[in-house]
């Protein structure tokens, strides 16, 4: 399965930064990794990122895509997504990822306890494989659990590209509502995102581990991030639902970990969404950017819930 899901998972902003700073032989282990830069460029006119306007009735809210860890070009926001911003008493985010002291709370899902660890949770061949691809730092890495581990890796290699988790999207506006005084609301929140991501089975973990691996050994994590931020900058949305589309049709295992990190989450979002509308907030909505593109994605799933949908360029 395509890596796509873990740069638009919040609590990899949060997290896996800590997590990152035991492992110096890790990061070690991934210094050779090509760097690549995004190519995409935009007019001072267009609508950089994917921002939609919803109405019902005579309700309106501004949905816009976040990408979580960006770079200091992505700024200033564009003027349209400034205004959408700017009208919204209330800025609805996946997860508060600027609350440092829940971010604490939730570690423990994501660690086993000794004498518990990683390799027993890994087919044999994997964890050498695993072995192979990270030397010593694997035995670093034994604590954590496969959602963690892949995320860590995911946040270096775009760290090494040249994204900052504290230039992440959502964090911006977050922390930009709070200085507002805007109303910040979790839609789902760290540790409803912690339960998720803590609980998979082996098989899962398995699975995750085993297409990390092979996204280290080709490349692929690097290029996917790149066109991600390209997607983003020319706010495409038809690209980024392809790289999503892509992703979950690999096989039967991207297929059903797609619909769980996605599709799933999606429709409770909506719900949240929904309700907030109807009781007269002036919403202004940050979400990953693939929650937002697509079939099933949450404006999908508004539209054919007879909603007005437009993506405003």
């Amino acid at each position: 399965m395509k890596y796509i899901q873990s740069f638009f998972t919040t609590m990899i902003q949060i997290v896996t930064i800590g997590f990152l700073s035991h492992f110096a032989t890790f990061s070690e282990a991934l210094a050779q990794a090509p760097k690549q830069e995004s190519t995409a460029t935009a007019t001072d006119n267009a609508t950089r990122g994917l921002l939609f306007e919803i109405k019902s009735g005579n309700k309106v809210a501004y949905l816009f895509g976040s990408i979580h860890i960006a770079k200091a070009d992505f700024y200033p926001m564009s003027p349209k997504v400034e205004a959408a911003y700017a009208q919204a008493d209330t800025v609805a985010v996946e997860a508060d990822v600027s609350d440092q002291a829940k971010a604490q709370a939730i570690m423990p899902k994501f660690t086993y306890a000794a004498p518990d660890k990683l390799q027993n949770h890994l087919k044999p061949e994997t964890w050498t494989n695993f072995q192979t691809v990270f030397g010593p730092a694997s035995e670093q890495m034994q604590g954590f659990k496969p959602f963690i581990v892949s995320s860590a890796v995911a946040l270096q290699v775009g760290m090494q590209m040249g994204f900052d988790p504290s230039k992440g999207i959502d964090l911006h506006f977050i922390q930009r509502s709070k200085a507002d005084k805007k109303s910040v609301i979790e839609l789902e929140g760290l540790e409803f995102q912690a339960n998720m991501m803590g609980s998979l089975s082996d098989e899962e973990g398995d699975a995750m581990i085993t297409s990390l691996l092979q996204s280290m050994k080709s490349g692929e994590m690097m290029k996917e991030l790149t066109q991600i931020a390209s997607s983003w900058k020319a706010g495409d949305a038809a690209a980024i639902a392809k790289l999503f589309t892509d992703a979950a049709n690999k096989d039967a295992g991207s297929r059903k970990m797609m619909k769980m990190l996605m599709d799933d989450r999606n429709e409770g979002m909506v719900k949240k969404i929904n309700d907030m509308m109807q009781s007269g907030k002036k919403l202004f909505v940050v979400v990953g950017a693939g929650h937002l593109a697509g079939e099933k994605s949450i404006v999908d799933l508004m539209q054919k819930q007879g909603l007005e949908v437009k993506q405003i360029r």
